[in-house]
């Protein structure tokens, strides 16, 4: 056994001055990582009527991924995400929450409704416009006015789902 030992031993270390202790050794380089691309996000802030009650709200994005948008009237009315697969919804109070997936809008809008036509809307020049005809699609009457839209280093959430 302790000369089983001793042989393993030996091969281990002739091994190991044959592949490390070369007077010449070829250094290669690592090839750096291609840098990922950088996260898009977009922070907006808006005021407007919808179905004859005024009301505020935020909306916050990452080009891609999701979508946060919290609507106020003195306090909290509501708040919903969107995720290219999925949409949750919160209406505090009602104490509701529902979450499902794209075919529950298409049921409510009678049109089928995708993560990137939400992210297309939202990102377009004439955002308010294309959010009263949704608005309209869905029966609401909706009237917003884009208070502020810029794009952000990072999203910060101040609601907890």
């Amino acid at each position: 056994m302790r000369r089983n030992i001793t042989i393993l031993l030996t091969v281990a270390l002739l091994a190991t001055l044959a592949t490390g202790c070369r007077s010449t050794q070829n250094v290669v380089s690592p090839t750096p990582a291609p840098a990922p691309a950088a996260p898009q996000y977009t922070v907006m802030t808006f005021t407007g009527v919808v179905e004859g009650m005024s009301v505020s709200g935020q909306v916050r994005m990452e080009k891609g991924k999701v979508i946060w948008c919290s609507v106020s009237k003195l306090i909290e009315l509501g708040r919903a995400m969107a995720t290219p697969d999925s949409v949750w919804v919160r209406v505090p109070l009602m104490d509701r929450n529902q979450q499902g997936d794209y075919r529950d809008l298409k049921r409510l809008a009678g049109r089928h409704i995708t993560f990137a036509e939400l992210e297309a809307i939202l990102e377009s020049d004439d955002a308010e416009k294309r959010i009263a005809a949704l608005g309209k699609q869905l029966g609401y009457t909706v009237n917003i006015h884009i208070t502020r839209k810029e794009k952000a280093d990072k999203l910060t959430f101040p609601f907890n789902k």
